[in-house]
């Protein structure tokens, strides 16, 4: 189940790294229209319904990794998507800078490190009151986005993406619980199901707007952050998820580098 759960990250990487390229073309056809007409028109054109295919096949194997995998570990692997998107990038015939492959090599380094001190291991089972607990609470991304939508400017897309980094958290953290809860006829009236699709829809919704009001790094950089610092800290509090024992620094170490890595390259999910 291990190896499994390996092979989901790496597809979950690989799936959410060629949809960000696709919704990012789909939303800069449409720059010039905002609001929901905007929307609307964005979420019609064929790259980004490529997009959602790719970023389904992603989740599914997000979902996989996390039977066995740690939050902090899989969210940085599933934020290392944008160094494929730089990867493909140059295989187009873009041309990476010394700084750019400088943050690849910092990237692998830090994923490497977190993968050797992660301990692999099933989510600690959560009780029901967590489970609402974690459903409910898909109303602070919604209050957060809702109130960016309705401001103007780079700091609506400030705010957007913020909203859509504790959306896509959601997703995660939602998605570890389910693991730990066990995977049954019952799962259709677990919360954390209904969650895992609320937080989706959040995230997607108000990623997507804020791709329309700013240039794709702030929008990207600034929803990566929240995305896998916010779950991979609530995990180990939460669901038990370990670090072997004294590895705590190199741990660190490997999640701040597989972090800085990937800002710097977010300009790649352009």
């Amino acid at each position: 189940m291990v190896v499994l759960s390996w092979v989901g990250a790496i597809v979950a990487c690989l799936g959410y790294g060629v949809a960000s390229v696709l919704q990012s073309v789909a939303a800069k056809r449409t720059a010039e229209v905002v609001g929901l007409t905007g929307l609307a028109l964005i979420i019609k054109q064929v790259p980004y319904l490529l997009g959602l295919a790719c970023d389904a096949l992603g989740f599914a194997g997000n979902v996989l990794a996390l039977q066995r995998l740690p939050l902090f570990l899989v969210q940085s692997i599933v934020a290392g998507s944008v160094g494929v998107t730089a990867v493909i990038a140059s295989l187009r015939g873009a041309r990476l800078t010394w700084k750019d492959w400088a943050s690849l090599a910092v990237l692998g380094l830090g994923l490497i490190l977190l993968s050797v001190t992660a301990v692999p291991t099933a989510a600690a089972r959560i009780s029901l009151a967590d489970d609402w607990i974690i459903l409910l609470s898909a109303l602070a991304p919604a209050i957060v986005g809702l109130v960016g939508f309705r401001m103007k400017g780079r700091v609506s897309a400030i705010v957007l993406s913020c909203a859509a980094g504790l959306g896509f958290a959601g997703v995660a953290l939602a998605a570890r619980g389910v693991d730990a809860n066990g995977l049954s006829w019952s799962l259709l009236l677990d919360p954390l199901l209904w969650a895992i699709l609320v937080y989706g829809t959040v995230g997607m919704s108000f990623f997507t707007v804020a791709l329309q009001r700013d240039a794709v790094t702030v929008v990207t950089a600034i929803t990566l952050m929240f995305e896998v610092v916010v779950p991979s800290l609530i995990g180990i509090a939460l669901f038990g998820d370990a670090i072997a024992p004294g590895f705590l620094p190199v741990a660190i170490a490997g999640f701040a580098l597989a972090i800085g890595g990937t800002v710097s390259l977010s300009r790649f999910a352009e």
